[in-house]
Formats: C-alpha cells, structure tokens, sequence
C-alpha cells in the first residue's frame, strides 16, 4: 500500500501533519507492507518546485491514500485525485507516527468535505 502524507519537515515518523495538501514543502511516500507496517518512507519536495501538479504526480507513482486534515485539500486537487482513483483519508493525530497507529487501528475515515477553494499558484 502507498500512502501520501503532507507534512512539514522530513523528521521521520515524528514528522508533523501540514494544514493543507497543495502548499505543503514536504509530502511522506509511505510504503506499508499487509500489516501496516511501514517497509519504505521517502520524502518528496512539493512537486509544483519541479513544474508538477502534486495529485498527477503521485498517481505516476502509484499512491493509492491521501490522508490530510479536515479541510486542509482544495477542490481542483479532490478533483485531480478521484479521477486518477486515490482515496483521500482524514488525519487523525499530528504527525506520522498518529497516522500510522490511525491506520492500523482502522480509524481513518474517508474525506466527505467538498474542499476549500484554493488559489491558483
């Protein structure tokens, strides 16, 4: 399973949570084996610093989840991501480690919210 996660810094597992998906510096490429443990974490510069749209980009690579705060995704990029079939996730928790214990647990819900507007870049 490959899981994107948006986030702060590259602190590993303690890595904090970023408030929205699309302006984020950082996002954690998460590879988790049947269990849910995790066999790979990479960190990825925003992708937009290389001239790609951070939802196009993880589809290329296969991410499966997008897990994000409530609110913290734009329109356009819900848009981006149903269309390419990667399910978006609510945060539970702050950092990495949160997510990780969320997803073993079972507790990570679906997105429902329609997204904020955004801004164009």
């Amino acid at each position: 399973m490959r899981i994107v996660v948006p986030v702060a810094s590259k602190n590993g597992l303690y890595s904090k949570i970023y408030e929205h998906f699309g302006r984020a510096p950082y996002y954690a490429l998460m590879e988790l084996d049947e269990e849910y443990n995790v066999k790979k974490i990479d960190f990825i510069e925003n992708p937009r610093a290389m001239g790609y749209i951070p939802g196009i980009y993880f589809s290329q690579l296969g991410v499966e989840y997008i897990v994000v705060k409530e609110g913290g995704i734009g329109a356009r990029a819900i848009e981006i991501l149903k269309q390419r079939g990667i399910k978006i996730l609510v945060a539970n928790g702050n950092n990495l480690e949160d997510i990780l214990r969320s997803i073993k647990e079972g507790s990570l819900k679906p997105y429902t919210g329609l997204g904020c507007p955004g801004k164009r870049w």
